[in-house]
């Protein structure tokens, strides 16, 4: 199954009406048992939920449509179109219950109990609505048209994406998932709802191990994080968090201090040490850091390890250089996170005086080892006993991380090693 859309761009008329006519001519054999659902988004009464409401609609059909080979297609107002197969009726349905029931609150869903009735959903049946459904669709586009050239057929590219900010589909032809940027005033929403909201179901934590050759991984310490992808669907799903790169970093200072709360505020010991946690430099130098510094016992303090994304250290390394010596001087260890390969040879872990470094593995690992004949003095500079291998997913990199002397490692393939170790227990029964 694909998932499109249709823009209201400069595009021709008749280039918009191809893209969903020409699925109907792949159909064409088969056209008499489907249909198409309509969903009216433009009705909704809620303007600032709207695309996230089509968001939800389109995943909640999506397992119907693929089951059904049909297809999914928003149109520039909003509408999204759902084809599918009759023999999924009741299925339809059924996620039309599901569709009324998260539209509750929205004033054009309250007082009705049926969206077909209400004029929230559309059907048309193909196999006697085709020309009716073509008309639709020439209506609605032409409508957009027109809107567009009275707005004026010279916008600015910026104006253009605030215009398609509410028009633009969820996914693309290849199913992927197309996201809004992230802006101020969704940043100020979310992080009002952060203030509040229980922060310990976005907290994921990732075990960092230390393997040699064939042995079973031995757990060292545990990254915690916050599930960034979690949190954008609960609360964004529509859009990319980070594709604003200051945006985020203001949202990350937050995550950083609800983690730091919820990391003090833990009561049943499962942290009593030997965890990092991704910080930004600022957030070091923060109230909210020193609570947290007064809630951690002092013995505990050299277990903690404070990662430090390497761009962040190097768009202020004077602030980094204050947040690292406060933060060493109460005992914990800093690590330097965000390192690839190709950026090994421009760092020298003894001038930056940190205790850990994380290097991302990358395919081609393998293409600049070989390429560059100095790399070893690189990781010789750069003390390969402090090194974590990050982002692993398969045992190749523990081969070529063991190779050059690296012990520590973190990613997908290591916690999958360590969960299919069998439970240690106290004690055995006898029979």
């Amino acid at each position: 199954m694909g998932i499109s859309f249709i823009r209201g761009s400069e595009n021709t008329l008749v280039r918009q009406d191809t893209v969903i006519f020409d699925y109907m001519k792949k159909i064409e054999k088969d056209i008499a048992f489907f249909k198409v659902l309509c969903f009216k988004v433009g009705k909704l009464q809620e303007q600032g939920a709207k695309l996230l409401q089509r968001q939800v609609f389109v995943e909640t059909f999506e397992e119907v449509v693929r089951k059904s080979k049909g297809e999914i297609f928003a149109l520039p107002n909003d509408d999204v179109l759902v084809f599918y197969n009759r023999n999924f009726d009741d299925e339809v349905k059924a996620c039309l219950v599901k569709i009324r029931f998260l539209l509750h609150d929205d004033p054009a869903v309250r007082d009705i109990d049926d969206l077909e009735q209400g004029g929230l959903v559309v059907f048309f049946d193909l196999k006697e609505s085709a020309a009716d459904f073509r008309a639709m669709v020439r209506s609605q586009l032409q409508a957009t048209s027109s809107d567009e050239a009275k707005d004026g057929s010279q916008r600015s590219s910026a104006a253009k994406g605030a215009k398609l900010t509410s028009g633009v589909s969820v996914f693309n032809s290849t199913g992927k998932r197309l996201r809004r940027v992230l802006t101020p005033e969704m940043l100020a929403k979310v992080q009002k709802i952060l203030a509040v909201a229980d922060f310990s179901s976005f907290i994921r934590r990732q075990a960092i191990c230390a393997v040699i050759g064939k042995a079973a991984p031995q757990r060292v310490f545990e990254e915690v994080y916050v599930a960034i992808p979690d949190l954008r669907d609960m609360l964004l799903p529509d859009v990319d968090l980070t594709a604003n790169p200051w945006l985020f970093l203001s949202l990350s200072e937050t995550l950083d201090k609800r983690v730091l709360e919820t990391i003090s505020r833990h009561d049943d010991n499962s942290l009593a040490g030997n965890f990092s946690v991704n910080i930004n430099v600022s957030t070091i130098l923060s109230d909210e850091f020193l609570e947290f510094d007064d809630n951690i016992n002092t013995f505990m303090k050299p277990s903690v390890i404070l990662e430090l994304q390497l761009a962040d250290i190097f768009s202020d390394i004077k602030a980094f250089m204050l947040a690292k010596a406060f933060a060493q001087a109460r005992g914990y260890k800093i690590c330097i996170d965000g390192i690839t390969v190709d950026k090994l040879k421009y760092l020298n872990r003894q001038n930056l005086n940190c205790d850990l470094i994380k290097i991302i593995w990358h395919p081609s690992f393998m293409d600049v080892i070989h390429e560059d004949k100095h790399f070893m003095d690189y990781v010789n500079k750069a003390e390969r006993a402090k090194m974590i291998l990050c982002r692993i997913d398969d045992p190749q990199a523990v081969e070529v991380g063991n190779s050059l002397g690296i012990n520590l490692y973190q990613g997908r393939y290591i916690q999958r090693m360590l969960n299919a170790q069998p439970r240690r227990t106290i004690f055995s029964q006898r029979r």
